[in-house]
């Protein structure tokens, strides 16, 4: 399930990354944190896959006018659906009845109702005096008081108190301010001021605060405001179990499932990247010569290459681990110089005890001596974002020779998907990174090379890689969703229909076409980033896999678990774990092959093999902007990858009308059949 993060206008980008940082801490594996719009809100169908909406701090009247139009889905999804609602801050105003803040006051007055209303009263503020809009001349350690007596300080900045929250039916107070506030809160002005409340709203409930209990002290140390008082972050970092532990029982009352591991789960320290190539030396080579040739230079045997957003101190061995490795300790991730390491002639591979989560040996036994692609291989335990890292650095990325680099990291610490979306990559997923140049046209042919098809190759590659493993994998239920996801079946969905996989391979894990939504979850996405380097295209094709790592959908190896307990009961050999290692040799193998095929003949023979794997044969598509017409997906074109649909004559699956479209995704959505953008052709 999705619990989803309003970033727009009104959202400060500082209170989204600790809204994210914080959730991400303590719900998952269980829920897929990621951010929105109100695009996103309005036009897809997210309510069904969603357990709470969040809106982090910032400023309400933006959120008012922004997301006027989705009012109703998020009253509904609360109240009817059983659905949350997270207000922080900001957030908490914009789900009262009314707001009151700063009243009298010319610059910062607010006055007005609300249309949520989840909170029946008014959100009064701000609670402390001193609030500065873009500004942390007001923040403080607000103490806050708990129903069982215990108190503990967190992050404040302009929030609200909840006036009267006492005299309503529906409203739990689960924290209160336990100092005096410069702003009325009740009618007999006694007790203490609401701080954090959970209204009960129809089959829902909603979950708002005043203050900022979702914010990192560490971050907050971090901070550069000319107005930051650096002791309100060191006051808070002694409160921080405390703080954890509110964001726990808060959010576990709210109805969300909290993990219990919450408080060692910080962002570690990035690992030095290790370069190695044992079976193609050249490429170090080429890429050492590169190196001196570029504009880095050379400081005590270390060589500084200073990219576009980050600084890079490579070094040549792996006995500089040490040195490399301390450079980065307790250091800002994304902020950091990072560190790299040429694998040498006479340590080849990485030595085990320095990459225990990845053997770059058995790696390159299952690659191909004749694959190019993944043939030099950038390896790191602990890494920020193995695309974004590439795509961000041009200078870098333009130093490694061609179709030649995989870059891969066990943990990714700023993962970024297609909207823009960033989280953690927890180990059990495998991310990957892989560099590959393509001519602008085929040495062959002669014609232009559309690069769209990259995406299919790529998903393709991975799919056969999977269901090639060894001998059984290929009853493994995975499937491609249109156009770069891959998707298995759902352990539940399989347990309900009381089936069997063993020996049936792709025909097993067919579905009804109206059960494709119930019946299969997202377990891997395709991000491309295109550039143009050196007269060629340079494209990063960035993935994730969910290879062990369950939450929150599934895995591959709990599918051989699966399909094992199957052919156990029939006495059939079982199928090993999947190896993260042999699994990408297995998927640049046959990317490489692909990509080489492609170039040479274009999509005519790598189409029939994309469609076999597809969820989306026969599949029967609403196009919402030509009035609701119901058309049947029958392949894609072969100049820029877009689906074809022909029209179905109304009231039949089977005639047609003989009108057909072309359609494409329109940007980042949840359920790709329900935002497309059609064209008439015939």
């Amino acid at each position: 399930m999705n619990v989803l993060v309003y970033n727009g206008p009104g959202a400060s980008p500082d209170s989204v990354k600790h809204t994210l940082v914080s959730l991400r801490r303590l719900l998952e594996p269980f829920y897929a944190v990621s951010t929105v719009n109100a695009k996103i809100l309005k036009t897809e169908p997210w309510a069904g896959k969603t357990s709470a909406v969040v809106f982090p701090g910032g400023a309400d009247l933006p959120y008012t006018k922004e997301c006027a139009s989705v009012m109703p889905q998020i009253k509904k999804f609360v109240s009817k659906q059983g659905g949350s609602f997270i207000g922080f801050c900001a957030g908490g105003y914009f789900a009262t009845d009314r707001v009151e803040f700063a009243l009298r006051d010319p610059q910062l007055e607010v006055v007005g109702t609300r249309d949520l209303k989840f909170f029946p009263g008014v959100g009064r503020g701000p609670a402390f005096h001193g609030f500065k809009y873009n500004s942390e001349a007001g923040a403080r350690a607000a103490n806050l008081k708990i129903p069982n007596g215990e108190e503990f300080k967190t992050y404040y900045n302009g929030g609200c108190v909840f006036a009267d929250a006492e005299k309503f039916d529906n409203v739990e107070v689960l924290a209160r301010y336990s100092e005096p506030l410069d702003v009325p809160f009740s009618q007999n002005g006694e007790g203490l001021g609401a701080a954090v409340v959970l209204c009960h709203v129809g089959k829902g409930k909603a979950l708002l605060t005043g203050p900022h209990p979702e914010y990192v002290p560490i971050l907050l140390q971090k901070m550069h405001d000319r107005d930051y008082n650096s002791s309100v972050a060191d006051v808070l970092m002694e409160h921080e179990t405390s703080r954890l532990k509110f964001m726990k029982d808060m959010l576990t009352k709210l109805g969300l499932h909290c993990n219990n591991d919450f408080a060692e789960r910080t962002a570690p320290s990035l690992t030095p990247l290790l370069v190695v190539s044992p079976n193609k030396t050249q490429l170090l080579g080429e890429l050492e010569k590169n190196l001196a040739e570029s504009d880095a230079v050379v400081e005590n045997d270390v060589t500084i290459l200073k990219g576009e957003t980050d600084t890079f101190r490579i070094y040549r061995g792996f006995d500089r681990y040490g040195v490399a490795s301390r450079e980065l300790l307790d250091r800002e991730p994304d902020e950091v110089v990072k560190t790299i390491i040429l694998s040498s002639a006479e340590e080849p591979n990485a030595p085990p005890g320095l990459t225990p989560n990845f053997d770059t040996e058995k790696y390159f036994q299952h690659l191909n001596p004749s694959t190019s692609v993944g043939s030099l291989l950038m390896y790191g335990e602990i890494i920020t974002s193995s695309s974004a890292l590439l795509n961000n650095n041009k200078k870098l990325l333009s130093l490694f020779p061609a179709t030649s680099t995989l870059h891969v990291g066990t943990i990714q610490v700023s993962g970024r998907g297609r909207g823009g979306n960033v989280w953690i990559n927890p180990k059990g997923v495998s991310a990957s990174t892989a560099c590959v140049n393509l001519p602008l046209k085929s040495p062959t042919t002669g014609r232009p090379i559309s690069i769209v098809f990259v995406q299919y190759l790529a998903m393709l590659a991975y799919c056969k890689a999977i269901l090639g493993y060894a001998s059984g994998f290929e009853d493994l239920p995975v499937k491609i969703k249109w156009p770069n996801d891959l998707y298995a079946m759902k352990p539940d969905y399989y347990r309900s229909k009381n089936t069997k996989l063993t020996g049936k391979g792709m025909e097993g894990s067919k579905v009804p076409l109206s059960e494709l939504e119930p019946a299969y979850a997202k377990i891997s996405g395709l991000l491309v980033n295109t550039n143009f380097i050196n007269n060629q295209y340079s494209l990063l094709l960035g993935c994730g896999l969910n290879v062990s790592h369950d939450g929150p959908t599934t895995s591959l190896n709990s599918w051989v678990k699966i399909l094992n307990q199957e052919r156990e009961s029939s006495h059939m050999p079982l199928l090993p774990e999947v190896e993260v290692e042999k699994l990408q040799a297995l998927y640049m193998n046959n990317l490489d092959l692909l990509i080489k095929e492609f170039i040479n003949y274009g999509v005519d023979r790598m189409l029939p093999e994309y469609y076999k794997l597809w969820l989306h044969t026969d599949q029967i598509v609403t196009l919402t902007d030509h009035q609701n017409i119901r058309a049947q997906l029958v392949g894609i074109t072969k100049d820029y990858g877009l689906l074809i649909a022909k029209e179905l004559a109304s009231g039949s699956n089977t005639q047609f009308t003989g009108n057909v479209y072309h359609l494409q995704p329109d940007g980042n959505t949840f359920d790709i059949f329900k935002g497309l953008i059609s064209k008439k052709v015939i």
